[in-house]
């Protein structure tokens, strides 16, 4: 890409992310997620006792948007996701996880699909670029120090289902691992995640308050 494209990315993302934070309440928070000196993504988000809703801006473009519904323990019970491509078109997915069933439904480009099945244990959405919904999966797991749990991750960017490992290795540490992805995230006393690193995308991200710059 040349320089000045680049930093038109940048500067795109930045003023999106700053126009998002001026039209939310203040107890939003954020993620930043960089390579090296390059900002990948800022993710903007928020929760409450019944709602998890974040949005991200990675700087190639793509823009997602979803909200999640939690139980009382932590645990998601729908979660609806829409992301913009880098050309403009825009794709929704919809996943209800109930007590036996998980069920399903993808829209693009004027196709749909839908599927369900039955899990074996427990389920979540996952999504290799939010650090709110990996923080969600960890309040979920309410792991203690030295043990591990494996839940069927649904991962809304790949449309696919596999396993994941969460192993709490140290108090303010946690792993999330699968076949082809290991986050690693470390966590405040109150269980919050601080920071992190995406092992195979060599990411680094921090969490900042909002008024701080990217």
């Amino acid at each position: 890409m040349p320089c000045y494209s680049r930093l038109f990315a940048l500067a795109a993302l930045t003023a999106l992310a700053n126009v998002a934070t001026a039209q939310k309440s203040p107890d939003r928070s954020q993620f930043v997620v960089k390579k090296g000196k390059d900002t990948v993504a800022i993710e903007i988000f928020s929760r409450d006792g019944a709602t998890l809703t974040s949005e991200i801006y990675q700087s190639n473009g793509v823009r997602t948007q979803y909200t999640a519904d939690l139980r009382p323990d932590s645990t998601i019970r729908h979660v609806e996701m829409t992301r913009q491509g880098r050309q403009g078109g825009a794709g929704t997915i919809s996943v209800t996880f109930g007590d036996s069933i998980v069920s399903a439904a993808f829209s693009a480009g004027g196709d749909s699909e839908k599927f369900e099945f039955a899990p074996h244990g427990k389920t979540t959405p996952f999504l290799a670029v939010s650090f709110a919904l990996a923080e969600q999966i960890v309040f979920a797991s309410h792991l203690a120090v030295g043990k591990s749990a494996k839940i069927i991750a649904v991962r809304l960017g790949a449309g696919d289902s596999t396993t994941l490992t969460l192993d709490r290795f140290h108090r303010d540490s946690v792993s999330l691992t699968m076949a082809d992805l290991q986050l690693k995230v470390a966590l405040s006393p109150a269980g919050e995640v601080i920071g992190g690193k995406h092992l195979g995308q060599d990411w680094l991200v921090e969490r900042k308050p909002m008024s701080a710059k990217p």
